[in-house]
C-alpha cells in the first residue's frame, strides 16, 4: 500500500455524488495503517483548504457555509483542519481581519496539527465515523464555488502601518457603547424598546462616523483609502428579504451590498469603520425582524390554505424598507448637526469616501445586476410596516411599555 492509493481513494470519493461508496476502500487500507492515512488525509484536506482561500474564501466564509450544508459533526474537524493549514504560514504574514476570523473560531498561533487519530480519540469518535466526516468535508471544499477574494491570502499579507492609533481607545469605546444598546434592543421583549436602542445605536454611528471622516480628512481634504468588505451569512428561508434589511443598513452608513442568494451570503463594501457599524447594526436587526416575523404567526388564505411563507417574505421585506427610511432619517439628521464650521469640509470629504468606495466594489464586483422583488402578500406588507413604526426612533422620547 502506498500513499498514492489512499490519494486517489480519496479523490474519487471527493469527486462522487455519494462518495460514502469509498468509504470502504478507505477503511480498508485504514486498518494496514493508520499513520500513512492520517498523513495523506491531513495533507489532502489541507491542500483543498489552500485552494478554498485561492477562491476568495475566507476560514468564517467556509464554517458558516459548511453550517448550513453539512452534519454538525463536521464543524470540529473542519477547524482542526483549517488550524493546521494556518501552520504554514508567519502570523505577520496574516491580515489582521484573517486572525480575527481565526480567533472568531478559537483558533490562535501556535496552531495545532492535524492527527486524526488524536483528534478522534479525544472526541471518543469511531475511526469509521472520523473517515466518514473526512469524505464529506473533502467533497463540500472541492465544490466551494470562486468569490470576490476581500482579503491577502495567508502568508502574504505585509504589514501596514498602524491607522488611528490615537483614537484607538476612543473606537472601542464607542463601539462598546453601539454594541451594549443593540445587546438590549435583542435582549427585550418589548418592541417598541428594542427598536428605539436601536435608533440611538444609529444615532451614535452616523455621528461617529462623520467625526471620523472629517479626522482623517488632510488639509486639502485627501482622505485616506481605508475601502473594504466583509460578509454576512444569513438565515434561510426568507435570503431575499434579510439581504434588503442588510442592504438598507449598509446605505444608511455609506456602503454598499451584494447578494449571492444561492450562497444565502450579502457582501458589505464600505469605509473601515463603516463596515464595522454596518455589521453590528445589520446583525442585531436581522435578530429583532426574525422575532417580529416568528411573534406575528402562521397565516392562512379565505380557503384555508398556508398563506404563512408569502406573508413572511412580505413582512421582512416591508419591515426592511420603513426601517431603511428611518436610519436615513436619523444619518441626515447627523448630517445636518455637524458644525457649520466643519459643513463646507464635510461634503468633499463624503464624496471622496464614496469615489474609494465605488471603486472597490466595481472592482470586487464588475457584473452586477439589479432585481426587484414583488410583494405577493398585502397583509404580510402591512403588518410588516406595523411592526417597524412600533417605535419612535426619536432618542430623545421616554421608551415606554
Amino acid at each position: 500500500m502506498s500513499e498514492a492509493e489512499v490519494l486517489q481513494v480519496l479523490q474519487r470519493a471527493t469527486v462522487a455524488v455519494q462518495p460514502e461508496l469509498h468509504l470502504p476502500d478507505l477503511g480498508r487500507y485504514d486498518e494496514q495503517d493508520q499513520a500513512l492515512v492520517d498523513r495523506v488525509v491531513g495533507k489532502y484536506l489541507t491542500d483543498l483548504l489552500r485552494t478554498s482561500w485561492e477562491r476568495g474564501w475566507t476560514p468564517m466564509d467556509v464554517v458558516q457555509h459548511a453550517r448550513r450544508r453539512l452534519e454538525p459533526g463536521v464543524e470540529p474537524l473542519l477547524a482542526a483542519v483549517i488550524g493546521a493549514e494556518h501552520r504554514a504560514y508567519k502570523p505577520s504574514t496574516i491580515d489582521s481581519r484573517w486572525s480575527d476570523q481565526l480567533a472568531d473560531l478559537g483558533l490562535q498561533h501556535p496552531f495545532d496539527d492535524l492527527d486524526l487519530t488524536s483528534w478522534s480519540a479525544e472526541r471518543r469518535i469511531g475511526r469509521y465515523l472520523t473517515l466518514d466526516l473526512t469524505l464529506q468535508l473533502a467533497g463540500f471544499l472541492y465544490r466551494l464555488q470562486a468569490m470576490a477574494r476581500l482579503s491577502p491570502l495567508p502568508g502574504t499579507a505585509q504589514p501596514k502601518t498602524a491607522h488611528r492609533t490615537q483614537q484607538s481607545g476612543t473606537d472601542r469605546k464607542m463601539l462598546a457603547r453601539v454594541r451594549a444598546l443593540l445587546a438590549k434592543a435583542e435582549a427585550t421583549e418589548f418592541p417598541d424598546e428594542a427598536e428605539a436602542l436601536s435608533g440611538k445605536a444609529q444615532e451614535l454611528m452616523a455621528k461617529f462616523s462623520l467625526d471620523h471622516a472629517l479626522l482623517d480628512a488632510g488639509p486639502d481634504l485627501e482622505l485616506p483609502d481605508d475601502s473594504g468588505a466583509r460578509r454576512i451569512w444569513v438565515e434561510t428561508p426568507y435570503v431575499t428579504a434579510k439581504a434588503q434589511l442588510v442592504g438598507v443598513v449598509a446605505d444608511a452608513n455609506g456602503c454598499r451590498t451584494v447578494t449571492q442568494d444561492q450562497l444565502a451570503v450579502v457582501t458589505i463594501v464600505g469605509a473601515d469603520l463603516d463596515l464595522q457599524l454596518t455589521e453590528l447594526l445589520a446583525t442585531s436587526l436581522l435578530v429583532q425582524a426574525n422575532r417580529a416575523m416568528l411573534a406575528s404567526g402562521k397565516h392562512y388564505g379565505i380557503r384555508g390554505e398556508s398563506r404563512t411563507r408569502s406573508f413572511r417574505q412580505s413582512f421582512l421585506m416591508a419591515y426592511a424598507q420603513r426601517i431603511g427610511e428611518r436610519l436615513q432619517a436619523t444619518a441626515e439628521k447627523a448630517r445636518s448637526a455637524v458644525p457649520e464650521a466643519d459643513q463646507d469640509r464635510l461634503l468633499p470629504v463624503l464624496s471622496r469616501r464614496e469615489e474609494q468606495v465605488d471603486a472597490l466594489f466595481t472592482k470586487l464586483f464588475p457584473e452586477t445586476v439589479t432585481r426587484r422583488t414583488r410583494i405577493t402578500n398585502g397583509a404580510g406588507w402591512h403588518a410588516g410596516l406595523s411592526a417597524a413604526d412600533l417605535a419612535q426612533l426619536d432618542t430623545h422620547r421616554p421608551v415606554t411599555r
